[in-house]
């Protein structure tokens, strides 16, 4: 049977008569509790107008049970509301109340303007502000100041029960290139929830972020995620969590439980127009971007930036392009042709192996051939003057000619007639290693 909702508002005087007649009727409210079947401390609530309306069920109980009659509810009733809506309604105009009262807060908060100076960040005047969103009845903050750095302390609700934690934090982040690099490597591989980190699987982007994370006086922790059935990497983790996915794979995660911090670059990245604007470097920040979420495509001679965030496409393409660096963006990447400009301005800053060997090759045919390349040569060190389709077939692909024009370009090969025949040229040989 469906529980019947319906409130009703008597007026006051007239709610204080009703039940002191029920409390009259059965000489006690102990006695009127038993008849009525609710509690007696409820009895003694309407009576004493601490309860300021009834179920309707209530009132055609005491209807039933001749204490009122319908005329008498009739003459002092203030109004009917379904007890849901009321609660619903209370509880969004809390939120509401809530919402506005940490709008307050958050507009106190300095911009991005106001703590750089001297080539610094200013964290600790960022969080004294900041601080009074966490400071609630139910998370109590200490905070400890050293030289350098000052400790969080506070109790939260966590996993059933009240936990306490400590943080250290920084005062202050210099400028410097290991900090615009790690930032620009946060906004595109940043680990998840309050884990202030990067999840990669790359070695030197993993020990360059364990070694800055280090340096801000942060612990470390290592989660690792891999599909199920996927070989396990030889490194060391604190933790490990198994999923099926139909993409295979593992990742990395190596960060600080800090959701300060996080919360810090969050504010960061909120102002990154500005903070791209004031730094003297920013293509140190779009090399770490790219180490990240960058690729460089060897089938179109083009570097591309993955990016889905409207709001981040546009302030990526603004200072992308004020470098030279952008051409379009195809719907998933910031796409750029420019090869001499990205050797120049942001190959120096890269650190993910692979994506520098694929640089160097593609913008000086130097560096170690990739693995496609290496077998188009070994196959025509064999079998020379073949033509392009030839080669796809014997090496099982459908086509291969932006490697051959890339072995072209670079003087590993050459060829003749038409169609072309290719051999594998000097150069092409040397890189065999005969």
């Amino acid at each position: 049977m469906k529980k019947d909702n319906r409130m009703i508002k008597l007026n006051p005087s007239f709610q204080r008569e009703l039940f002191t007649r029920v409390i009259r009727k059965y000489k006690d409210s102990f006695k009127a509790s038993e008849v009525l079947k609710f509690p007696a401390s409820s009895i003694r609530a309407y009576k004493n107008l601490y309860f300021k309306s009834i179920p309707r069920r209530i009132i055609q109980d005491l209807i039933k049970h001749r204490i009122m009659n319908s005329s008498e509810l009739d003459k002092n009733i203030l109004s009917y509301f379904n007890k849901k809506d009321q609660i619903r309604s209370s509880l969004n105009k809390g939120r509401e109340l809530r919402k506005n009262h940490f709008k307050k807060l958050k507009e106190k908060i300095p911009s991005l303007r106001e703590i750089i100076s001297s080539n610094k960040i200013d964290v600790l005047k960022w969080f004294k502000s900041y601080q009074h969103l966490l400071n609630t009845p139910f998370r109590k903050l200490n905070v400890q100041y050293e030289k350098d750095y000052f400790i969080l302390t506070y109790k939260n609700f966590a996993k059933k029960e009240f936990r306490e934690f400590s943080v250290k934090i920084p005062n202050s982040f210099s400028l410097d290139e290991d900090f615009i690099y790690f930032f620009g490597l946060w906004c595109g591989d940043r680990s998840g929830g309050k884990r202030f980190g990067v999840c990669n699987k790359n070695n030197e982007i993993l020990n360059f972020t364990e070694k800055f994370l280090k340096q801000q006086y942060q612990n470390i922790e290592k989660i690792l995620t891999i599909s199920k059935g996927v070989k396990e990497p030889k490194l060391n983790y604190d933790k490990k969590f198994v999923i099926n996915h139909d993409k295979k794979g593992w990742v990395l995660s190596i960060h600080s439980n800090n959701g300060i911090l996080s919360s810090f670059f969050y504010y960061l990245q909120s102002q990154l127009d500005f903070f791209l604007l004031d730094i003297q470097k920013k293509e140190i920040f779009f090399a770490g971007l790219f180490d990240a979420e960058g690729n460089v495509s060897l089938y179109n001679k083009s570097f591309r930036w993955a990016c889905k965030n409207n709001s981040l496409i546009k302030i990526y393409s603004k200072h992308l392009k004020d470098m030279g660096l952008f051409e379009r963006y195809d719907g998933n990447c910031l796409i750029s042709y420019n090869l001499s400009d990205f050797y120049e301005q942001i190959f120096p800053y890269l650190k993910h192996k692979d994506k520098l060997n694929k640089t160097l090759f593609l913008c000086t045919g130097k560096g170690n051939l990739p693995v496609e390349h290496l077998k188009i040569l070994t196959h025509l060190k064999k079998e020379p003057k073949k033509t392009a389709q030839e080669i796809a077939k014997a090496l099982k692909k459908n086509k291969i000619y932006s490697e051959l024009r890339l072995l072209t370009d670079f003087g590993f090969i050459s060829s003749n007639g038409y169609p072309h025949r290719f051999e594998i040229a000097l150069k092409g040989i040397k890189s065999l290693g005969d």
